[in-house]
This record gives structure tokens, C-alpha cells and sequence, in this order.
């Protein structure tokens, strides 16, 4: 197959094993002759898109995730300053997700696959003056989309504390030494509840905007809600590949990929933990790692996700599985134009079904790198 022709048809046949799933076993779907294997949507991830604008400042786009009551319901994140605040639609996350989430190209099944019969699946603001209030400063205060918001600071972490519960801000006892951390650290603080006629349903992905050259994710702050194992998405739109200045950056050897049919895709996930866990969770693969005019070859319809296309020149996605007790430092990230792109699309059609498939049993092989390990891990 000539290049060109390639470059032409592998978006397609991507296309194609993202949208029909007929006459196949559960999570694997038809495509040109091949069988191909997503994995599915993780809906309790962490999902963040950042983008790194030109006038200084970061945006990002922060999916909550949220199953109490509208009373019950608060939201406080630190900032490196006093944000810009508004809301965004879960279907960006969606489309994004769909478009740059691994695909696997796997071989056809090995001798010791049973043929199943199978069905047709379908998969188918106002600005304060600063006041301070009993030694809080609220910087700034509004609505956006379902929410109330202030923007806080204090110098005293213990009568912040008190501001933030006292206006209706869950703080438990579990975060109250990492809002002295993040105070310490000179950060201000976005609170967020629902307004009064809002309800859990109305619940939206929440975007900030402050001033700073590099995205970071709070994940200290993270930990006191976090289930083991959480699945972390990020999304890093800007000029250039992103990396992490303070998390490993292992890769998923093809080799150890195994299918697992009628089950689950395959083994991908358990790789990634497996993986993860020899950094003490501190890990990102780099899933996903292009420019975005690649990501026109889908024809995208979300007008966010168009905007961002338009407005950056590259996109990178980092996947990672960590729990609270390894989120311990907050994830740092620069740029590189050195770095090599990454596809998403695992091509694994000539690989030995018998040893894909677990007919002949290989052992996969997982080995700790430290020239994967950057210079800021301790």
C-alpha cells in the first residue's frame, strides 16, 4: 500500500470501527476485513482539555463528575490567580475522547477462540473591589451557567477555611491541610455551588481561564474524592507536543498487547496500571499526539472542538490510572517540537494470533525505564 493511499484510508477504516458494529462479539467491531477494538468510555475519569493561548494565559475545561444532591453540591479548585469563568458541554469531552482514544488493529482469532453467534449491535461575571471579609479577600464573584462562584484568598488557611463553610462550601476535614498547602503556595482559591433553581441535572464541564504559561493539574487537592485507580484524561491544545516536567512518560509496548475475546477489548488497561504503578502512579502515556488538522480527516462536528482545531496547531493526550494515596504531587507540563508524533491507532494485524489471542502462552514483559523518568521526579 503506497503512502498516500495509506494516509487516505486509515482514517476511514478508523471512522468506520468507531461508527457500525454488526454481526460482531460485544466490543469488537467490523472494519475493512480487520477486527478492531476500542476501549470504552471511562465514564468517572477526571477529563480536562487545556489550551495554551497566546496572551498569556491557560484555559481549562474541567468535566465534573458529581452524584449527591443540588444542596449538597460544591466545587473548590486552586488557580495561580483569579480566574475568568464559564461552561462548556460534556459532548466536546465526548467527541474528543471518540477521536484520539487508542484503536487496535488486532489479528483475526487464534485456533482456541470459540465462534460465537452474535446479534446486530448498534453502537452507535462581576469583578469585587477586594474587600476583605473577616480576613478573606474575595477577589471575585458571579454566575456562570448553572453556577455561583467566588474567587478567594487569605493568608490564614484556617479562617478561609471557616469563609468557605460558612457561604456553603464543602470543606472536609480531609482537605483542610491541603488548602493550608495550596495556600502556602501563594494560590487563590475558585468556589463553586449550584444557584438556587439549578439542579444536579444541570451540571455542566466548567472552564477556567488565568494567567499562566504551563497547565497543571491539582491533583493533591483531587485525592480527598478520588476511587483507586482513576482513570486521568488530559488534553493539552497548543503550539507544539506537551509533556510532563514531573511525571514519567512509560509507553505501551505492542508486543504485550492481548486480546481477550467476549470478555473485554484486551488487556490494555491492565497494562497501563501495571505500567503506572512501577512510578509509584505518577505516570502519563502519551495516547495520542498530532497535529489537529489530523483530526479533520473525521469530519468533527462539535463547534468547540472545530474552535480548538482552528485556534491551535497541535493536540496531545495523556492517559493515566493513579490513586489517592500516589497523587502526592500536582502534574506539571511544558512543550516540545522535537518530540515524535504518537498515533493513537495500533496496528496489530500481523502479529501471531495464537500469541494475541492466548492460544500459545508468551508472557508479557514489564520493565521500569529511567530514561523515562524526567529530571523534577522525586
Amino acid at each position: 500500500m503506497n503512502t498516500s493511499y495509506r494516509r487516505m484510508a486509515l482514517p476511514i477504516l478508523i471512522l468506520i470501527c468507531i461508527l457500525i458494529g454488526v454481526h460482531l462479539p460485544p466490543n469488537v467491531w467490523a472494519c475493512g476485513g480487520l477486527f478492531c477494538q476500542n476501549i470504552p468510555v471511562d465514564q468517572q475519569a477526571e477529563r480536562i482539555i487545556f489550551t495554551v493561548n497566546g496572551d498569556g494565559t491557560v484555559s481549562a475545561y474541567v468535566q465534573i463528575n458529581y452524584t449527591g444532591s443540588a444542596p449538597e453540591f460544591s466545587w473548590v479548585v486552586p488557580v495561580p490567580n483569579t480566574p475568568e469563568v464559564d461552561v462548556a458541554e460534556i459532548a466536546t469531552f465526548d467527541a474528543l475522547s471518540n477521536l484520539t482514544a487508542p484503536v487496535f488493529i488486532t489479528p483475526p482469532f487464534g485456533s482456541c477462540v470459540p465462534v460465537m453467534e452474535t446479534t446486530n449491535t448498534a453502537m452507535g461575571e462581576t469583578s469585587s473591589d477586594g474587600e476583605g471579609q473577616g480576613g478573606v479577600t474575595v477577589l471575585a464573584s458571579g454566575t456562570a451557567g448553572p453556577y455561583a462562584y467566588d474567587v478567594v484568598t487569605s493568608p490564614d488557611p484556617n479562617v478561609l477555611i471557616t469563609w468557605l463553610r460558612t457561604n456553603q462550601y464543602t470543606i472536609t476535614e480531609e482537605m483542610e491541610p491541603l488548602v493550608r498547602v495550596y495556600t502556602d503556595e501563594g494560590l487563590v482559591f475558585l468556589a463553586m455551588k449550584l444557584q438556587p433553581d439549578q439542579g444536579v441535572q444541570d451540571i455542566q464541564p466548567i472552564k477556567m481561564t488565568y494567567r499562566s504559561q504551563h497547565p497543571m493539574i491539582p491533583l493533591r487537592l483531587t485525592a480527598v474524592a478520588a476511587n483507586p485507580n482513576m482513570t486521568v484524561i488530559t488534553w493539552i491544545f497548543a503550539d507544539e507536543q506537551a509533556y510532563s516536567t514531573n511525571y514519567a512518560a512509560p509507553t505501551i509496548e505492542d508486543t504485550n498487547i492481548r486480546g481477550e475475546p467476549y470478555v473485554s477489548p484486551n488487556n490494555y488497561l491492565l497494562l497501563v496500571d501495571q505500567i503506572v504503578d512501577l512510578y509509584q502512579g505518577r505516570a502519563f502515556i502519551t495516547e495520542y499526539a498530532q497535529p489537529t488538522i489530523e483530526l479533520m480527516d473525521f469530519a468533527p462536528t462539535d463547534p468547540l472542538l472545530l474552535e480548538l482545531i482552528d485556534q491551535y496547531d497541535y493536540v496531545t493526550r495523556f492517559f493515566g490510572r493513579i490513586s489517592p494515596e500516589e497523587m502526592t504531587v500536582d502534574p506539571t507540563f511544558d512543550f516540545d517540537n522535537k518530540l515524535p508524533d504518537v498515533s493513537n491507532v495500533h496496528d496489530l494485524s500481523q502479529v501471531d494470533p495464537e500469541i494475541y489471542w492466548g492460544c500459545n502462552t508468551v508472557p508479557v514483559e514489564i520493565k521500569f525505564d529511567p530514561d523515562v523518568v524526567p529530571d523534577d521526579f522525586r
